[in-house]
Formats: structure tokens, C-alpha cells, sequence
């Protein structure tokens, strides 16, 4: 049947009773479906959504990445996930037991916004992110973010109202000498291999959002998740990375390429903030995966 622009399929149902009952114990949030899924592991979370979306007739050839992308106010839970083909999807989990979970094209109309995108972006919560990250309402984010270029001042807003990409260390600006330096990183969940770094300007708001940047070209729809500020030392990115089992070599091209494990490092100079990264890294080392540094600086 049709909600709204959305397709639901009782074929779900089968799916809910079978996570329920694997994970009966885990209820916690009012949403036993959603509870169930939340307690598998990401490779059976994401192999679940795309049994799901596949029994309705659609050609997504496997789920390379999956996100909880949060509840609203009648308890009902909203993944996105995204295929290896490109495509992506939002599933509504109703919170009622055994209800029937639908489906809408990520980016596809819909009567409440959060309900069709944009998709890998928190649906709720905001204003605690917000809160937590320094951010805060239309008027002072825009006051924020008018020192950066005009084509970028509509994301620079986006994410300071969401909570993303206006975070910053635990040091307030007025407490630190004139003349600080500032860095910020960025990374993406795995398995996509994307980052994003910028360190050395005094303005913290503008590397910030160039971190970010560099980061949300690479990734496109996935977001970019907030690594840490740096405040007058250096740092670096490294990433644990291996061949994409659909990919016969392995190049630069993201789509090639499978991220493990993500880890930065900090110090007084750059070999020492590379030194830390990787240390950290190569514990995901293994057949096929290699750690590497992929960004760095002072």
C-alpha cells in the first residue's frame, strides 16, 4: 500500500519478528524493530535492509553503508542506507510491533521534510547538537558563518544547525593568546575513505568549514563526522584501507577502496603527529589492509 509517497511491504513484518526475537532483550527506546537492528552488528544490519529493499522489486546489488538517522516524536525510527550502485533510501520503523516499515527514494518529495531527506543526517535532536557543539539558532549561525565566502555561507548555516561542522575544542577563543593557530579534522564512517583536513589559520570558524569542504566533496551524501580540533600543533589523518571486493585494483577512486579504521594523531611537529596516527591505525592492519596517512600538517 501507499503512505504518502511512501511504498510499505508486509514482507517486513517476517524481518521485525525475526530481529525481535533475536534481540528481544535490547528494547529500549519504545521501537522494538528498531532496537532489534541497533543490537546486530553493522554486516547483518546492513545485509537486513537490503534483503528488505530488494524484496520490493529494486536493484540494489548490496547495502555498502547504513545510518540511523534518528526518531521523531512518535517513537518511529528512520534509517538510511546507501547502495554500492549509488543509490540510497530512507526506511520509516514504525514503532508499533510487527508494523509494516516503508521505503522512500533518498532525495524523493515528502510531506514532512526529515520524513524524504536530506538522508544521512540526523532527523532529530538538533537543538541538543547544537547545543553541544557551540552552535545555536538561525540568526546566530548565520552571524557565524558570515565570514566565509558567499557559495559557501548556505552550508556553513546547514551544518551549524544541525550540529555538524561548527564544533570546536574545549579551549574558549578569548583564552587563548592572539595569533593562535587553528586546525580541524573530519572522516567518514566506514567503509567509505573519505577525509577531510585544514590546520594553520587563525580564523577558526573559516579552516573549519575548509575541513569540511575537502571532506563533503569527497564523500558526496555521506556525511562527514567531526575528528577533533587542533589549537597551535600539528596533526594528521590516517586511514587503515583495502581493496573493494568489486574493485580489481585498487586506486585513488574512492569506489575502489573500503576504509577499516580511521585514526588521527597531534604533536609538536608533523612527523610526531603522523607517528601517532599511525601507531594508532595499525592495529586494523591484516591481509590486504594497509595503513597509510592521508593528510597532514601544521
Amino acid at each position: 500500500m501507499r503512505w504518502k509517497g511512501w511504498v510499505s511491504h508486509p514482507v517486513w513484518l517476517g524481518l521485525g519478528l525475526a530481529l525481535l526475537l533475536g534481540a528481544a532483550a535490547q528494547a529500549q527506546t519504545g521501537n522494538p524493530t528498531h532496537d532489534a537492528l541497533q543490537a546486530r552488528s553493522d554486516t547483518e544490519r546492513r545485509q537486513a535492509l537490503h534483503e528488505a529493499v530488494r524484496s520490493r522489486g529494486d536493484q540494489c546489488n548490496s547495502v555498502i553503508l547504513a545510518f540511523h538517522a534518528g526518531m521523531d516524536g512518535q517513537r518511529n525510527a528512520f534509517w538510511d542506507f546507501r547502495c554500492a550502485d549509488g543509490a540510497q533510501y530512507r526506511a520509516r520503523l514504525p514503532s508499533e510491533r510487527f508494523a509494516a516499515i516503508a521505503f522512500l527514494r533518498c532525495g524523493a518529495a515528502a510531506p514532512t521534510p526529515h520524513h524524504g531527506g536530506p538522508c544521512f543526517q540526523a532527523v532529530t535532536g538538533a537543538a541538543a547538537q547544537v547545543a553541544a557543539a557551540g552552535g545555536g539558532n538561525e540568526a546566530s549561525c548565520r552571524a557565524a558563518c558570515a565570514s566565509q565566502p558567499a557559495a559557501g555561507q548556505n552550508q556553513c548555516v546547514q551544518r551549524c544547525l544541525s550540529g555538524q561542522g561548527i564544533e570546536v575544542g574545549q579551549q574558549a577563543a578569548a583564552t587563548l593568546p592572539p595569533g593562535t593557530r587553528f586546525g580541524a579534522m573530519y572522516v567518514t564512517d566506514q567503509p567509505v575513505a573519505a577525509y577531510g583536513f585544514a590546520n594553520g589559520n587563525t580564523d577558526r570558524l573559516a579552516v573549519n568549514m575548509a575541513a569540511v569542504r575537502i571532506c563533503q566533496t569527497l564523500a558526496g551524501q555521506v556525511p562527514c563526522k567531526f575528528q577533533g580540533e587542533l589549537v597551535n600543533q600539528c596533526g594528521a589523518i590516517a586511514m587503515a584501507i583495502s581493496r573493494h571486493p568489486r574493485a580489481m585494483v585498487m586506486t585513488s577512486d574512492l569506489s575502489t577502496q573500503v576504509l577499516n579504521l580511521a585514526t588521527t594523531g597531534r604533536g609538536a611537529n608533523r612527523q610526531a603527529a603522523e607517528a601517532e596516527a599511525l601507531q594508532a591505525c595499525r592495529r586494523a592492519e591484516g591481509p590486504g589492509v594497509q595503513c597509510r596517512i592521508v593528510a597532514g600538517g601544521c
